[in-house]
Parts: structure tokens; sequence; C-alpha cells
């Protein structure tokens, strides 16, 4: 009988960055995980205002988030305590299109402002369709394109909610240049002499 040839070894399966560790170990750190993201989102809503019951505040959804996901991540972590399993069952840390897709979103959060929302967010889907769905070129400029038009037609014609700009677009904008026949800021700020 011939061997199979089709189906992928371990380390192909799981990439060649992957690391294996112990079941309970790797459901632990995730668990961990979760546990300080929803404290961090807990403490960040709590700054926020919180409005009240009918018109709920910026930092009610955050806060109420933050609660339900650390409630779930203790429950994890109570689980992984209870379990009595001696399994040695290994998982997979460090995948390749994990890791990559984390660090693009670490880049989205951090140029959403800067660039503004609809290049950060077309280079973040054209960053993704290449390296991690591995697709044509011609498949990633069209997904990227449309994902943006329909990221417009969302925000902006159905809900009316204005996407930032960015500081580099801001400098396109009319009237952000001052025309030179119009007084600048220092200049009004003398007083006015009159003969």
């Amino acid at each position: 009988m011939l061997p199979d040839h089709s189906t992928l070894s371990e380390a192909e399966e799981h990439g060649a960055w992957a690391r294996p560790v112990p079941s309970r170990l790797g459901d632990a750190v995730a668990a961990l995980a979760l546990l300080a993201s929803g404290l961090f989102f807990v403490c960040q809503g709590a700054l926020l205002p919180f409005g009240r019951v009918g018109l709920p505040g910026p930092g009610f959804f955050p806060f109420a988030l933050g609660i339900a996901l650390a409630l779930l991540a203790l429950a994890l972590l109570y689980r992984i305590w209870r379990s009595s399993e001696g399994t040695e069952e290994a998982i997979f840390f460090g995948h390749r299109d994990v890791v990559l897709t984390l660090a693009a979103l670490a880049a989205l959060a951090l140029a959403f402002e800067r660039v503004g929302a609809y290049l950060a967010l077309g280079t973040f889907t054209a960053f993704l369709l290449l390296l991690v769905a591995r697709s044509a070129l011609w498949r990633v400029l069209a997904g990227a394109i449309l994902g943006m038009v329909a990221v417009w037609l969302f925000f902006e014609l159905a809900l009316g909610v204005r996407l930032p700009p960015g500081d580099l677009w801001r400098l396109l904008e009319p009237g952000s240049v001052l025309p030179a026949d119009q007084p600048s800021d220092a200049q009004s700020d003398e007083p006015s002499r009159k003969p």
C-alpha cells in the first residue's frame, strides 16, 4: 500500500512558527489573556460616562462587555483547575496566520485615526487577503476596494457616521490652507490701530 501524500504533516498543518504546548497550559494562557482583556475593558469603560438606562453613555457597553468577558474567563480558569484529566494532548501556539493577524490588528489600531479609517481598513483587508488567505493580486485589490465601498455605504449612508479621515487627508480638505489674502491668527491677535 502506498503512503498517502495528500495529508499534511503536523508541522505543515499548524505552520512553521507554531509550538506545541500541553493543552491545560494552553487553555490557561488563553483564559488569562481573555481575563486581562476583560479587565482592561472594565477599567477603560469606567473612565467614560455611563449615561442612563434609556440612553447609555460611551462607557456602558465596554464596561458591560468587559465584565462578561472577565466572568467567562474566570469560568474557564475554574474549569481548567477542576479538570483532573491527565492527558498530555498538545495544542499549538504561534500559528503563522494567527501571529500575522494579531500584528495587523495592532497596526490597524495604531493607524486608524492617523492615516484615516478607509486607508487603514483597506490596507488591513489587503494584508489579510494577500498574506493569510494567499489570494491573487487582482482579488486582493478588488476585495479591499469593494470592502471599503461597503464600509462607506454602511457607516456614511446608512448610519450617518463619519469615520476619522486621518491627519494626512485633512490637508486636502477645503479651508485647511489659509489663503494669502486673509490675516493669520497671529496677526489678528494684535490690537487694531485706528488713525
